[in-house]
């Protein structure tokens, strides 16, 4: 059995292999040598983008991830059940706009749009950060959990270094030599190898489980003391010190803790990594179809009903998802064991491939060339973004393997910060009253709090002897809730007492734009009326009304009145209702609607800084003094502190 399941993982490695090399040759082509390498010459067909865009958004990590999170917490989870909309959401706010503008500026990425608009080096290097954890931390953990997978599938006869290793090495290796155009094509048929597999594992379970209202009565059966945590919420909000420095009320998954979570899901549709799809397609007709249907209504109908089914199978037997998977996995035949992996697979490296292409291009064209070489040609410049894209995948392998605490710290902290790129986005694309430094400040403030309340930044203060009195999420509330709190105060009260400074003239040119081409479509009575229905749906789906989802299809002796639970049942008519929220606002509200307006590029490239060389070289010197002085300062804490 082992020796066969060996061979099946060989032979799809090979084909799949085979694939990654084609359409990474044929997309070298496609480049014309390297002119087209940083965005496919923004051809990208909309439905791919929309089919790609939507793929990366869930990749594995929220169909395997909202199955953990129920199979650890219950259904509480209602954050991670209600992915689909909450990552749709964003998407309809800002996609359109952002292609409308980049068109207009000739920019390819989220980081030149910022630059544009707030002329901030502050925000592009926060940006380049959060694009390296993504690459780095948020991909790596999801590709330890798909070695340790292939692993356990042979019984350890390939360990899981092996499978991670050979995984890497066609990652990097098509990005390489491919591009965004390889990242593109291969991506479409990575999204519905994800989509097949993932319907074949619904199967799978379904077969297993046999009648599947049995096995919610196992649950209930069994649920006994715990049944609190597994089938309800606790509370609107409990004010202990967090993870690590106290006792929750029965559990943490309070509202409070939804809420602020969801705010975290918010984070991937904003970060550096989906846009960069978006911005190389050759128009948004896309977005409002890729937004609704494919990713809040497909994925989300995956999402909330597989990933709850087999979070209710890991609660039963009493351990992680991914234990529970490769279990079922191994009691089916062994080519469709692996055909269910490799899907799973491709999920993964279609996002991973995505950031690491981006976070790659971050530091080498938006960071290094403008600051430190502005010669550099464009044949040096995808190059070196080439070594840094082997770099970067080399580097998060490591960290999966001999560092896996430390990735899975970093990885859970891109979310929250990434989610703090909202205030900076609604500064640029809708509201002109946000004033840049407020925007910019309000950000600051926002990944100050999103490092003092999580795992990581605790960590590393600790480690520098500087013990905080609170642990993780304080308060039940999400690192990504602190710092949207902190980071929208801020900016209202910067806002109000510099509503009278000048802006710069890109960003005058940006807002005049906006206005021309966005001007409002609807009447008053409406846009108040769907504002109301978002915070409505926002309050009752992932806010402080989940409480009552607690009771809601509940009879009077206790009874789950439709025989699942009464909280899995409200984020079922939650998340339907949330689809058609998806659609108001992108067809009624006409926010992603299918538009193709002649849109002039603009005569003149935006300018970004070109120094001479001597300053450049005087720049690069004072960089290097200041990461020794600050070697130096974080080594002599650590030795008076004793960390």
């Amino acid at each position: 059995m082992i020796d066969s399941m060996v061979l099946w993982l060989g032979l799809f490695t090979l084909i799949y292999m085979a694939l990654a090399l084609f359409w990474a040759r044929q997309s070298a082509v496609a480049n014309h040598d390297v002119e087209t390498w940083f965005s496919a010459g923004h051809s990208i067909a909309p439905w791919m983008g929309a089919l790609v865009g939507a793929g990366a958004s869930v990749s594995v990590w929220f169909l395997l991830g909202t199955a953990d999170a129920v199979a650890r917490w219950g259904f509480s989870s209602v954050a991670a059940l209600q992915a689909g909309v909450l990552l749709a959401i964003p998407g309809m706010l800002f996609y359109k706009r952002a292609w409308f503008v980049a068109q207009r500026f000739r920019v390819s990425s989220q980081i030149e749009l910022l630059r544009l608009y707030y002329g901030s080096e502050f925000l592009a290097v926060s940006c380049a950060v959060i694009a390296l954890l993504f690459a780095v931390a948020f991909a790596g953990m999801q590709l330890r959990l798909l070695s340790d997978l292939l692993s356990a599938m042979t019984a350890g006869a390939l360990s899981p270094l092996f499978c991670g290793a050979l995984l890497t090495l066609i990652l990097f290796a098509y990005v390489v030599i491919g591009g965004l155009r390889a990242v593109a094509y291969l991506g479409m048929l990575q999204t519905v190898a994800l989509v097949s597999a993932t319907l074949t594992l619904g199967g799978v379970i379904l077969a297993n489980v046999g009648d599947p209202l049995l096995l919610m009565d196992a649950l209930a059966a069994s649920a006994g003391e715990r049944g609190a945590q597994w089938f309800s919420v606790a509370g609107v909000v409990q004010f202990v010190p967090g993870f690590g420095r106290g006792a929750f009320l029965e559990h943490p998954g309070s509202a409070a803790m939804i809420l602020s979570a969801s705010m975290a899901v918010l984070g991937v549709a904003c970060s550096p990594v989906l846009f960069k799809i978006l911005l190389s397609s050759r128009s948004a007709t896309g977005v409002a179809a890729g937004q609704t249907w494919v990713l809040a209504g497909f994925f989300g109908a995956l999402i909330i009903t597989l990933g709850g089914l087999l979070g209710a199978f890991g609660l039963l037997r009493g351990e992680e998802a991914s234990a529970t998977l490769a279990d079922l996995l191994s009691a089916t035949s062994p080519w469709f064991s692996v055909w269910i992996v490799f899907g799973l697979v491709a999920g993964m490296q279609l996002f991973a491939g995505l950031a690491l292409l981006v976070a790659a291009e971050t530091v080498v064209r938006h960071l290094y060339k403008p600051w430190f070489h502005s010669e550099l040609s464009r044949r040096a410049t995808v190059n070196l973004t080439r070594i840094v894209v082997v770099i970067l995948a080399v580097v998060s392998l490591l960290m999966a393997f001999l560092t896996p605490v430390a990735l899975s710290a970093l990885g859970a902290m891109a979310l929250p910060l990434s989610a703090q790129l909202m205030g900076p986005l609604v500064g640029l694309l809708w509201f002109r009253w946000i004033t840049p430094p407020a925007a910019v400040v309000g950000f600051g403030f926002g990944i100050a709090a999103v490092f003092l309340t999580d795992a990581a930044g605790i960590y590393i203060l600790s480690y520098l002897g500087l013990e905080l009195p609170w642990g993780r999420y304080p308060w039940t509330i999400h690192a990504a809730g602190w710092g949207l709190f902190c980071n929208v105060v801020a900016i209202m009260v910067i806002s109000a007492v510099s509503r009278h400074r000048g802006r710069r003239a890109n960003a005058e040119e940006i807002r005049a734009f906006i206005a021309r081409h966005f001007a409002a479509r609807t009447p008053p009575w409406l846009n108040s009326l769907a504002w109301s229905i978002v915070l409505a749906w926002a309050f009752l789906a992932v806010g402080p009304g989940t409480i009552f989802g607690n009771v809601a299809f509940v009879d009077a002796t206790g009874a789950w009145v439709l025989s699942v639970p009464s909280l899995w049942a409200w984020s079922v008519l939650f998340w339907l209702l949330g689809l058609v929220l998806v659609w108001f606002l992108g067809y009624r509200m006409a926010m992603a609607s299918p538009e193709q307006p002649a849109i002039e590029p603009r005569a003149e490239i935006p300018s970004l800084r070109h120094d001479r060389v001597s300053a450049e070289a005087e720049r690069l010197r004072r960089l290097i003094i200041a990461a020794v002085a600050a070697i130096g300062v974080i080594l002599l804490v650590i030795w008076s502190f004793g960390g």
